[in-house]
């Protein structure tokens, strides 16, 4: 973890403890994955603690579902969309590019009034917007000389130095900076217990214990493929495993497949390719473990309080949270069913209680 400046925010006094209480607080979300989303939500929580009321807004991009995902977070009082740049694949202009969509976006802003923002970002169209919408204290990454002209309160961080995913660790220094928290704080989602009880039902008949398989992917360099998928399936089913497969509405055909693929009966495997990630989340409480692609189920797993097995063929394994684990490979096509099917056991039997 890189260190940060030695300034100090403007909304606590030298001593480090907070005078009083932040009035009312925006958090900016700046990346567009869920699995993104899932890595903030502890910092999300502990600026909300500082607040008045016990709550913060959210501003995140669609793409990360974050009305969704917060849905069970009591510290968060509303989720604004900002709706730029929409991923490649939406083929669409988002409602807040080019000038008039800022605008419409600033004016939203003023009219609620917020006292502070802090910007998990180093954009600076985030600090310009803000002070345009009057927030009088803006705080965030201030990697560049740019942006910190918009912000006022340090202290600013530094990029992260390390091997890795940069998006946890930046997020964590940013939050110890700002005194928020005092160590790095691992990712746990907050899901409704009657959402947990009702997917129950979903899944009654499946032998147990239950593998759940993250298929989806936002990037086809991260796709292990369906076939690979069903082979997996194939060998869980002869174990006697019961099979749960996890991805959004876009991955619902390859959910299909792999079931036809794998020839398994229904009480061994079932496809879930639904558009709410909480309820995903709720189902995986019900799972022995979830393998799959680098994707945004494979942290809400772990985020679940489930272990977690991710396929790094072609990103850097995940090493935030001690539920997850990785398998890696010289690309995709180099990690072998086989080779899973026997990490899978080996983590079931870890866990079995002795």
């Amino acid at each position: 973890m890189h260190g940060a400046s030695v300034h100090r925010s403007l909304s606590r006094p030298a001593d480090g403890s907070r005078a009083r209480p932040i009035d009312r607080a925006l958090v900016i979300h700046h990346r567009s994955g869920i699995g993104d989303l899932v890595w903030h939500i502890p910092y999300i929580r502990a600026i909300a603690a500082h607040t008045a009321d016990g709550r913060v807004s959210v501003m995140a991009k669609p793409s990360c579902r974050a009305a969704d995902v917060l849905a069970g977070e009591s510290c968060v009082a509303e989720v604004i969309d900002y709706d730029y740049r929409p991923r490649a694949g939406e083929q669409r202009r988002g409602r807040h590019e080019g000038l008039r969509g800022m605008f419409e976006l600033v004016r939203s802003l003023r009219s609620r009034g917020f006292s502070h923002v802090f910007i998990f970002s180093s954009r600076v169209r985030y600090g310009l917007m803000t002070l345009a919408a009057g927030i009088p204290h803006r705080a965030g990454f201030g990697f560049g000389s740019i942006e910190r002209l918009f912000l006022n309160m340090p202290p600013f961080i530094e990029r992260h130095a390390g091997a890795g995913n940069w998006v946890y660790p930046e997020a964590t220094s940013f939050a110890r900076a700002h005194g928020f928290v005092d160590v790095a704080v691992t990712p746990r989602l907050a899901i409704p217990a009657p959402l947990i009880a009702e997917v129950a039902a979903d899944i009654a008949t499946l032998r147990r214990p239950v593998v759940a398989m993250a298929i989806g992917t936002s990037e086809a360099r991260k796709d292990w493929g369906s076939d690979n998928f069903a082979r997996l399936a194939q060998r869980l089913a002869e174990a006697g495993l019961g099979i749960v497969l996890l991805g959004g509405p876009a991955e619902l055909a390859v959910g299909e497949r792999i079931v036809a693929s794998a020839g398994c009966p229904p009480d061994v495997v079932r496809a879930f390719c639904q558009r709410s990630v909480l309820r995903s989340a709720a189902l995986l409480t019900h799972c022995a473990l979830c393998v799959g692609n680098d994707t945004g189920v494979l942290n809400v797993a772990a985020a679940s309080g489930v272990p977690a097995l991710g396929l790094f063929g072609a990103t850097r394994p995940l090493a935030h949270d001690p539920l997850l684990d990785g398998i890696e490979g010289e690309g995709m096509s180099a990690i072998h069913p086989e080779a899973v099917f026997a990490r899978i056991r080996a983590r079931l039997a870890a866990d079995q209680p002795s």
